[in-house]
Formats: C-alpha cells, sequence, structure tokens
C-alpha cells in the first residue's frame, strides 16, 4: 500500500522512474549478472540519506546482502568486493536517489551523508519518526530492491549543499 502525503515532493511513479533509471545507469551497462547469489541467511542491507530544507524527509533503500554484493560487485565492476566495498556502492546508490528527489524540491534544501547497515539489529533506513510517503519495489538481477520516501514532518532550513 502507498501513501502520499499533500506535502510530497515526489509520486511513486517518480520514485519508480528514479530507482530504475539509477540501476540502468549504475548497473546494467555490462548487461545482467548470470544467477543471483543467495545467502545462507536472509541478512539484509539498510540505507538511508536525509534530504533537509523546506521539506524534510528520508529516502531509504533496503536490499538482501546478496543482492547488495551483486550491486557492488557490478558498481566496482570486481569478482570479489569486501564489506566496506558494499557499503560504498549502496551509500553511493542511496546518494543517488536522495539526489534525484532533493531535484524535485522549489526550496532550497540539502542531503545529508548517507548510513548504511549491514547489521541486522540497526534500523538504518526506517527513521525513527516520520511518515512513509511512497514506495517503490524494484528487482535487479532477481534480488528486490525497496526504495521509499518517507517525510519527517518538521520544515528546516540549511546551509549544506543548496538546491
Amino acid at each position: 500500500m502507498t501513501i502520499t502525503a499533500p506535502e510530497s515532493p515526489v509520486t511513486p511513479h517518480d520514485l519508480q522512474v528514479f530507482g530504475e533509471e539509477v540501476l540502468t545507469a549504475f548497473l546494467l551497462e555490462q548487461g545482467q549478472p548470470a544467477a543471483p547469489q543467495h545467502d545462507d541467511a536472509p541478512s539484509r542491507v539498510r540505507a538511508s540519506i536525509a534530504v533537509t530544507g523546506g521539506w524534510s524527509g528520508h529516502v531509504t533503500l533496503d536490499v538482501s546482502r546478496a543482492g547488495a554484493g551483486d550491486l557492488a560487485r557490478r558498481m566496482l565492476m570486481a569478482d570479489e568486493v569486501s564489506d566496506d566495498d558494499v557499503v560504498d556502492a549502496i551509500g553511493e546508490l542511496v546518494n543517488v536517489l536522495g539526489g534525484n528527489v532533493k531535484g524535485l524540491l522549489l526550496e532550497e534544501s540539502a542531503l545529508g551523508l548517507p548510513e548504511v547497515s549491514t547489521d541486522p539489529s540497526v534500523q538504518t533506513g526506517t527513521p525513527r519518526a516520520g511518515t512513509e510517503v511512497c514506495h517503490a519495489e524494484l528487482v535487479w538481477a532477481g534480488h528486490p530492491v525497496d526504495v521509499r520516501v518517507w517525510h519527517d514532518g518538521q520544515h528546516h532550513t540549511t546551509s549544506g549543499d543548496p538546491a
């Protein structure tokens, strides 16, 4: 179910298009991996980036650990990647998605730094307070990639990276 709040700068359609474009631009130039690799444990990699200004919220990304590894290998064009590589790659993806959302804002805004967690006990990727305003369920190389936009209900001004 998708809830679109009136103050949302992004629609579910926008988020779907952004997500597909980002995955295509970063990851599909060399074709899909042969087959998804699966983890024995269903661990997740979660990332979040804050957007602050006249509209304040978060963009989040959630993908399986196996999917995150495949994404990192593709982004880095490497056969093997470290946990740090996975964190960096997923952080870059959520940063680009956050930049797309920021680009829809009419007022000055800024992006925070990406926060990425591979620890299942850490809830990065789900803001503590906020309302989900839209959600896109993407699939890349057989891996579900969930992207969400959250509104935090506050209005801030910031001196970060202006729109």
